[in-house]
This record gives structure tokens, sequence and C-alpha cells, in this order.
């Protein structure tokens, strides 16, 4: 197969990058006043986390040729890093050093998990600042914030950086696709809504059939009581 430089390059457009993006941060819900949360405009650095499976070597028979079979999930530790640069007002990190206050109190007891946990949406941008792709990272707090610096021969900007814990994550895709990636999503879409309608009109026969099979023995019985 030759290859066509036309073809290829009318495949390409402005391409994604990786400098547009941003980063939105929700607090825990138990916290009714939003305080918490954050647009994370100043954040300079953060990374989408991966999800692989982990194996066991299985076997059907002693000797025989090893599959790898699924045992478990890992969505990358559970760990994400985030980088943040700081203005005159420590915004991000006030924000962030509430939550962990929220987490704890002075005599170091500790709130319940499932009041203490929020979610963290990073968002892939286009060139013109539309969403292309997100990640929800869904249970998510702020397990460390690392010590900063002072450096009295720098006159660098200041930043602190951050490690949110989570359980998973979710993602969307923003753009539809199109050629033949686009028509296979556009199938399957067709497919699953299509089975769905099929599943749904089938129990909606069934429950008007169980319905109608009460009605008419009641009438039954009525007539007979009669």
């Amino acid at each position: 197969m030759s290859f066509n430089i036309n073809r290829f390059m009318a495949n390409i457009d402005n391409m994604a990058r990786p400098n547009n993006f941003n980063v939105n941060i929700f607090g825990p819900s138990a916290i009714a006043d939003g305080s918490i949360n954050s647009r994370g405009i100043r954040c300079t650095n953060i990374t989408m986390p991966g999800r692989s499976f982990t194996t066991s070597p299985h076997s059907e028979y002693h000797g025989g040729p090893k599959a790898n079979r699924i045992t478990g999930i890992d969505y990358e530790g559970g760990l994400v890093q985030m980088t943040f640069i700081c203005d005159t007002t420590f915004e991000d990190k006030q924000k962030i050093e509430l939550w962990q206050q929220y987490i704890f109190d002075n005599s170091y007891y500790y709130e319940y998990y499932d009041d203490i946990i929020g979610e963290v949406e990073i968002e892939q941008l286009a060139h013109d600042g539309t969403v292309i792709y997100s990640v929800r990272l869904q249970e998510a707090y702020p397990q460390a914030i690392q010590a900063q610096t002072l450096d009295a021969s720098s006159t660098a900007i200041q930043t602190f950086t951050c490690s949110f814990a989570f359980r998973r994550w979710n993602s969307s895709f923003e753009n539809s696709p199109t050629g033949l990636l686009g028509g296979l999503f556009k199938k399957f879409s067709r497919k699953l809504n299509s089975r769905v309608d099929r599943k749904l009109n089938k129990a909606t026969n069934k429950l008007s059939t169980k319905i109608s099979d009460k009605i008419n023995e009641k009438l039954k019985k009525s007539i007979e009581e009669f």
C-alpha cells in the first residue's frame, strides 16, 4: 500500500495540545456553601490517569498453555498529582488546606469517608477552548500537600503541588468522531438503543398483560358473586 501525503493531511486537523486543559475541583457535598469548589485555572501541570487490568496466569489443565485472566482493575494507584502557581491571595492552596482541615479536627478525629470526598474534572481543550475530552475523578480528596520552598536568590513564581487520591474515574468524548470510527460509534449506539427499546417494550407488554389478567380476574369474580 503506497503512502499518500494528501490523504494523510486530509485527516489531520489542528490536533490536541497538552498545554490546552482545564481543571475543575468540587469539594465534599457535605459542605453546602461551595467554598471548596475551584475552577483550578492556575493549575499548570496535571496527568490524566490511566487504567489497566490486573491479571493472573491460568491454565485449564496442568502443564498447558496459560492465559492471563483478569482478576481486578487498577486505576493507576488511585493518585494524581497537580501543580498550581500562586497569586498573592494563595486562593487555591487556601481551599485545598480548608478541605484537609475539614477532614480532621484538633483532636485528630476524622470525618466519615462519604463526607470528605469530592470530584476532580480534567478537561482537554481544543485550540478554540472547547472541551473535546474530559476525565472525572470520583471519590477524590487531597491526600498530600507538598512543602513549599522559599529562596532569597530566586525570582520565580511560587508554586505548590498537591496529590489527590481517588477511587475510580470515567471519561467522556465531547466531539462526535467522523469516518470509520464515527460509523462504529453510531452503529454501536443504535444497536444499544434498539436493544434497550426491545427490552422496554417487552417489559411494558408483560406488565400490560399482567394488569389486564388481574382486571379480567376481578371482573369475573365480581360477576360470579353477583
